[in-house]
């Protein structure tokens, strides 16, 4: 059973079930399912709910839009480990229940619910997930992905998350039989990046070794394979000088 999990500035606020054929609401108004008390969210702002097979984020026509991991939507499938963004808080959708602390969102539904107007804020903060209030990517040059085999160039690990599979939608797209929509993840935390398995029954291997679901430290040089692809992990990266020619790996990656 998957579940929406309410953060605003990478506290964790509420968790949320999503049952089938119950869409969950989410707006101001404290009509919604998930009232989310900030003038920036419009009263009805987006609907996240099963669709067949598939569980979708709808915007209603918010305001300030909503984004999934970084990038604004109007409707589309999410994968677990999507983020979904409201105004300046985040949904985060996981096939698992979180056993974590929850913290109380430091404006109540009772104060904004009841306001008519929607404060518009600067939605260039929202894209690649460089929401205020969050840590920022730093201006050095980021950790890539370049890729070995089944692609050419390189992708730049600038989001917090880098989808791997076969849908066309992900950061890196992989075709193959019994290959997942969303098969691993490339993920940034604080100290690192990581992969892990996702969905599909073709999983990840790191240095010729399989990754499950538990997410495992990427290191300097790393090989990750997935199906006929092999991607090298580069997290110390030469910045190139401006009257410098451009190399086969500074192109942005395309894969077949």
């Amino acid at each position: 059973m998957p579940f929406l999990i309410l953060k605003y500035q990478g506290k964790m606020i509420r968790q949320y079930t999503l049952e089938y054929g119950r869409p969950l609401s989410i707006g101001r108004n404290e009509k919604n399912d998930i009232i989310i008390g900030n003038l920036a969210v419009s009263g009805f702002h987006a609907r996240v709910e099963f669709h067949e097979n598939n569980v979708v984020v709808s915007d209603l026509e918010s305001k300030n839009g909503t984004y999934v991991n970084g990038k604004r939507v109007e409707k589309t499938v999410l994968a677990s480990g999507d983020e979904v963004g409201v105004g300046k808080h985040q949904l985060l959708f996981s096939e698992e229940r979180a056993d974590v602390t929850f913290h109380e969102t430091p404006l109540t539904a009772q104060k904004a619910s009841s306001l008519d107007v929607t404060m518009a804020i600067d939605t260039s903060d929202l894209k690649n997930g460089r929401q205020k209030g969050m840590r920022g990517i730093s201006a050095k040059p980021l950790p890539i992905l370049v890729f070995k085999k089944g692609g050419k160039g390189r992708i730049e690990l600038g989001n917090r998350y880098t989808r791997m599979g076969s849908a066309r939608s992900n950061e890196v797209v992989v075709s193959g039989f019994l290959m997942g929509k969303r098969a691993a993840t490339v993920v940034r935390r604080d100290d690192g990046y990581y992969i892990n398995h996702v969905s599909g029954l073709v999983k990840p291997r790191l240095n010729g070794v399989k990754v499950g679901k538990e997410p495992v430290k990427l290191s300097h040089g790393d090989m990750i394979s997935l199906g006929k692809s092999n991607l090298r992990f580069l997290s110390k990266v030469r910045m190139r000088k401006v009257d410098e020619p451009m190399q086969a790996a500074d192109v942005v990656a395309t894969a077949p």
